[in-house]
């Protein structure tokens, strides 16, 4: 073969290692970005994961809240006492609270209704909770709506979530 030949072939196998070259590094960026990708979602379901903990855990480091809670299943008569009408407003609040979370999509809408429906529920339904509070739908609307969006998920989930609940 003649010089020049050679060259071409050179030149084909130079076009040939250059392709191989760009498709890996375009296969190793490919495989980095998903991995970073994967990683951020990662960190933001634990950062998601640590912010609804903590506010599963102010029900019960919150002196106010915690006394609701220690009373609220049996709605029993202390509810109907002045000095706890307070409290009674702070755990309505708190309520209200988790439902703007799920509405901005920081809290997933089966996970809060697992955790705190419950409590909601019997504030809904106790008559000695409600004592001494307007409990009108205007004025606890978004209360209201945790707890239409707490009968959906009993619907969903007559016997519980059986392991499908996911922060």
């Amino acid at each position: 073969m003649l010089m020049s030949e050679w060259a071409a072939h050179w030149q084909g196998f130079g076009v040939a290692v250059g392709l191989l070259l760009a498709f890996g590094g375009a296969w190793k960026f490919w495989l980095e970005l998903r991995r970073h990708k994967k990683q951020k979602e990662q960190e933001e379901a634990l950062k998601r994961t640590e912010f609804f903990l903590s506010q599963h855990r102010r029900l019960f480091d919150d002196s106010d809240l915690s006394w609701v809670l220690s009373h609220i299943d049996g709605d029993y008569s202390a509810f109907r006492d002045e000095k706890n009408w307070d409290k009674n407003r702070k755990f309505l609040t708190f309520i209200e609270e988790i439902e703007f979370l799920v509405r901005a999509e920081k809290i997933k809408s089966d996970a809060a209704c697992y955790m705190f429906g419950h409590y909601a529920d019997c504030a809904r339904r106790g008559e000695n909770f409600k004592f001494g509070i307007d409990m009108s739908r205007c004025h606890w609307a978004v209360f209201y709506e945790f707890c239409d969006r707490y009968d959906a998920y009993r619907t969903k989930y007559p016997n519980g979530p059986m392991g499908q609940v996911s922060l």
